[in-house]
């Protein structure tokens, strides 16, 4: 009888959030889906897909400012915006004697605003975000550089731009060193990204953006002082990582 009647509750429930119900078991049908795929073909072909999932980020944690209770995601995924999440949350997050499995961290803000060059005009993304960039989200650099902490905390006028904004602003002209206007401001360009298409979590095309230091950001572009999300690269390796070396 006990059983009979925990499987009644547990219909009931389920039935109470159908939607949130179906996405649970999707979830679950597409992870199981995908594990079966992945050890079902060959060797060549899964380090192929393994290094493909974890070049985009598959271990990495966000952090999105808002509480959220059960029954729904948190409120800046609903649009709402939040200004609680602060650079000394990230630097908190960092500290190996708060969270000792976090390899390292970065803070990002968003924007999007005209990016011209010798007449050359293109609305396009921009990011500001830490030094950590690279490393967090394991982006490559074509040429040049990526911006310092030192440059990141005196708000430099510095840019790291897409491949496709190269492209399109620059056309066959070498970038490096060049003078663009972001938002009626000039940056230096100090670094081209290799093509890459969407960063780990999937908020815009590394190919498509601007990307400055992140106080810069704040200040000079959006005159903020809070983060809109944090992402976080931890010790623990995932499963993906764990199945390519089986």
């Amino acid at each position: 009888m006990h059983i009979i009647s925990a499987i009644k509750i547990s219909y009931k429930n389920l039935m109470a959030a159908k939607f949130r119900s179906f996405l649970t078991i999707l979830g679950i049908i597409i992870g199981v889906a995908s594990l079966i795929i992945i050890m079902a073909i060959g060797q060549s072909a899964q380090a192929l897909i393994l290094d493909q999932v974890t070049g985009i980020g598959s271990d990495l944690i966000g952090v999105l400012p808002g509480a959220s209770d059960e029954k729904g995601p948190p409120a800046t995924a609903l649009g709402i915006s939040i200004t609680s999440l602060k650079y000394e949350d990230l630097n908190a997050l960092r500290d190996k004697k708060n969270v000792p499995e976090v390899l390292s961290g970065a803070g990002y803000v968003l924007g999007t605003n005209a990016v011209s060059y010798k007449g050359n005009n293109l609305n396009a993304s921009f990011e500001g975000t830490t030094a950590s960039y690279l490393e967090v989200e394991n982006a490559e650099l074509s040429s040049g550089r990526f911006f310092s902490k030192d440059e990141e905390s005196d708000m430099s006028r510095v840019a790291v731009l897409g491949s496709k904004i190269v492209k399109d602003i620059f056309l066959e002209e070498d970038p490096l060193g060049k003078v663009i206007k972001l938002k009626d401001q000039n940056f230096v360009v100090i670094g081209i990204f290799k093509e890459r298409g969407s960063t780990g979590f999937g908020v815009t095309s590394q190919d498509e953006a601007v990307f400055v230091p992140i106080k810069t950001a704040q200040k000079l572009l959006l005159g903020i002082d809070h983060l809109g999300f944090i992402v976080l690269k931890p010790k623990i390796l995932n499963l993906f990582l764990r199945l390519k070396q089986v």
